[in-house]
């Protein structure tokens, strides 16, 4: 009795039916306790053993006492029936606590290993009489649970065809969100509705209830009716929904956004979210690793569907709330947009070129101010603005004066940075305080031009168009004109470009926010359209957008690592290097020791000859050959620079102020016409030891995109998965992998 008492408090959940789990528990406790007073001793040692074995913990205390026990118990010549029970209590609360170990199911296969050995034991010892009582019992028992089983095997099949069709109606209707037809939407959300319900009124009759008192078969019917009730609400209630999300009521029309559709928006979406949220928290709960792989297979496909559509929510939730805020809802709110040109690189991709006002006033965009950005420049004698901070800033860059030089301001690598420098700048120069810096370069304004279609721009002999912007405004704005060798000439393309294009797209209409963030999403991930604001309660959302171009910091257990180039000759070469970076990393997983060999491919292709001064001279490089690329290199890493060479020779490398969590190692370099130069950096430093090793490269947005690989192998004794062999990164500003490790011959 004291053995079934502690069985019932042992929390196991063989069907999911919290009283029903605790008889179950609590009559094995009694049974083992009692076939245990009838067992062989070596069985009830091997028993006292398993459970010794599979203890964790606060376990190891009662189980060892019971190993004593069954030990102690061996030394008489006869067996002691109470000593028996005694021991079989003890183990029965150990195995029915036993911790998850290993794979799943691996405790209670101990466990079962433990009472079957007792059992059949205390079977052997049974008189004859007995053991046809038993059988008889556990006969009749088997055929019940089998009996009141078979409805839930029949329902589920039953069910199925309505599952499907369901959950083929909810595809149906994601596709028909993402194509704006919210009312073929709602009919098909209804329809999966009326499905989902039939499935859930199937596999929950009356008749398959008595599935519910047989272990594991329990759960699975729990898990069918629990999914297909949550499938029938969150379909119910998106149909009632969808209808009110009107995408098409958030296109921009003349300049002008509907804040109040915007606002209109709040309600539905927060329902919306909040069932998406109740399904997942369902499927979280009702999920069991004793599920038959049909269902669990289901279970994981709907796990992931789930936490994709519950992000997508929450993030249009967060969309709808702030977008008021950000379109001047709450007065006007001003921006600057400033255009970079890669062709001469700066740390966060390239030189401001050319610059926006934008004014947001109850959802009216209006352009209010444009220019080349060298208008903004402040030169001696006059008074340079002020700029106090932020302190890395001014520490790292200071030397360059940026609050003279306003197309200059990019030189950090961290977008929120370089938007705090414009805020405090642009006020000073003649502009309005503004709110906020969004910041584009021609790859981008390309992908504007897919809503504009061409525009034309004074001085270019041809339109622009989304398929030609970037070449043109990269390289061939300085070759086909001579007129355009004028540096004004080539500001004002730039500064026309830049308006012209934001004049078509406001004057015009623009899509719903889905397909606009479709059609931007490369360049946003690139790095090459990037926005940020002054408001605290709107930068998670830019965040999540992506828009934010914040540098990464490296995490106690991972490695950072940036390369950039800013152009040190004030010319327009940039567009004819390409760069590619390869890091050898070898870890030590016990340590966290890392040495990293880094090789850094710079490839000049500008020609010795044949294009304008402007373009491959170097006005800020003092008398250099023509072709030469004169750049400031700059290394960003958390750990130390230990040598660095090119072409045999030891660089003499600057090591920087720390910035952005790592350290910046600079020089500046001359890579001659049609060259490719190498150079090769040895770094060493520690991470958090331990069996995973996370390398993050930040992708500085060039002309030619970078390429970076890494590949990271373990020190001696450590041997990494099949799996985790070199990595090249991808197009994305931002990136990390993982690698995984494990000693060798575990």
């Amino acid at each position: 009795m004291a053995a079934a008492v502690g069985g019932a408090t042992a929390g196991c959940h063989p069907t999911g039916s919290s009283g029903l789990d605790a008889g179950y528990a609590s009559l094995l406790a009694g049974v083992v306790t009692l076939g245990a007073s009838r067992a062989n001793r070596g069985s009830l040692l091997v028993a006292a053993a398993v459970g010794v074995a599979f203890s964790r913990s606060w376990l190891w205390l009662p189980a060892g006492a019971a190993l004593v026990l069954a030990l102690a118990a061996c030394f008489p010549k006869r067996s002691y029936p109470p000593l028996g029970a005694v021991i079989g209590a003890v183990v029965a609360q150990v195995i029915l606590r036993l911790p998850t170990l290993g794979f799943h199911g691996l405790s209670a296969l101990a466990a079962t290993v433990a009472v079957v050995v007792v059992l059949g034991s205390a079977w052997r010892a049974l008189g004859a009489r007995f053991r046809r009582l038993m059988v008889g019992g556990v006969s009749v028992l088997l055929g019940v649970a089998v009996i009141v089983s078979a409805p839930v095997a029949i329902s589920g099949l039953l069910a199925k065809g309505a599952v499907d069709r369901g959950v083929a109606a909810a595809k149906s209707a994601l596709a028909d969100i993402n194509k704006d037809s919210a009312p073929d939407a709602v009919s098909d959300l209804r329809i999966a509705a009326a499905d989902f319900s039939s499935a859930h009124a199937k596999t929950d009759h009356w008749w398959a209830w008595g599935g519910s008192l047989v272990p594991v078969v329990a759960q699975q019917r729990r898990a069918m009716v629990d999914v297909t009730g949550a499938g029938y609400r969150l379909a119910a209630s998106a149909s009632r929904e969808a209808g009110a999300i009107n995408f098409h009521a958030l296109t921009t029309h003349h300049g002008q956004v509907d804040l109040t559709a915007v606002r209109a928006l709040t309600g539905p979406v927060d329902a919306l979210d909040s069932q998406i949220a109740a399904a997942q928290a369902v499927v979280s709960v009702t999920k069991s690793g004793w599920l038959v792989p049909p269902i669990a297979d289901h279970f994981e496909k709907l796990d992931a569907q789930l936490a994709k559509a519950r992000q997508a929510a929450d993030l249009a939730a967060e969309a709808v709330k702030d977008c008021p805020q950000l379109l001047g809802g709450d007065g006007v709110e001003r921006y600057l947009v400033v255009f970079m040109s890669p062709s001469e690189t700066r740390g966060l991709g390239g030189l401001i070129g050319a610059y926006a006002e934008l004014s947001f006033d109850q959802g009216k965009i209006q352009i209010t101010r444009s220019g080349p950005s060298p208008s903004l420049s402040v030169l001696p004698p006059a008074p340079a603005p002020i700029l106090t901070g932020p302190a890395q800033y001014l520490a790292r860059y200071g030397a360059f004066s940026p609050q003279r030089f306003f197309e200059d301001v990019t030189y950090s690598p961290d977008f929120p940075t370089v938007e705090d420098v414009v805020a405090q700048l642009y006020p000073q120069v003649g502009g309005d305080h503004i709110d906020g810096v969004m910041a584009l370069d021609p790859y981008a304004l390309a992908a504007l031009l897919k809503f504009t279609g061409p525009i034309t721009v004074s001085g270019l002999p041809q339109q622009l168009t989304y398929s030609n912007a970037a070449e043109v405004l990269l390289r061939q704005e300085y070759i086909d004109e001579p007129a355009l060798t004028q540096q004004d000439a080539r500001q004002s393309i730039l500064q026309e470009a830049l308006t012209v294009g934001f004049h078509r797209l406001l004057s015009g209409s623009l899509p719903a926010p889905n397909q606009l963030a479709a059609a931007l999403s490369p360049e946003v991930r690139q790095g090459r359209l990037l926005f940020w604001s002054d408001q605290p309660a709107v930068q998670p959302l830019l965040r999540r957008l992506g828009l934010e171009g914040a540098f990464p910091q490296p995490g106690r257990s991972s490695d950072v690592l940036a390369v950039t180039v800013a152009n040190a000759a004030h010319n327009k070469i940039d567009s004819y290097l390409e760069e590619s970076v390869s890091e050898q990393v070898s870890y030590n997983p016990a340590d966290g020791h890392v040495s990293a060999s880094v090789a850094l491919s710079l490839d000049n292709q500008a020609p010795r000859s044949g294009l304008p001064i402007y373009l491959i001279g170097s006005p800020g490089g003092g008398d250099l050959p023509l072709g030469t690329n004169y750049m400031w290199l700059s290394v960003y890493s958390p750990f130390d620079l230990t040598y660095a060479t090119l072409r045999g020779q030891v660089l003499p490398f600057e090591k920087g102020v720390a910035e952005l969590g790592v350290t910046a190692y600079s020089i500046f370099l001359q890579i001659p016409s049609m060259t490719t130069d190498t150079l090769h950096l040895s770094f060493d430093g520690y991470v958090a030891a331990g069996p995973t090793y996370r390398a993050t490269v930040r992708l500085q947005p060039l002309a030619n995109p970078q390429t970076v690989d890494v590949s990271v192998s373990p020190t001696a004794g450590w041997r990494a998965r099949k799996t985790d062999g070199p990595w090249t990164a991808g197009s994305d500003e931002v990136q990390t992998h993982a690698w995984t490790f494990r000693r060798a011959g575990a």
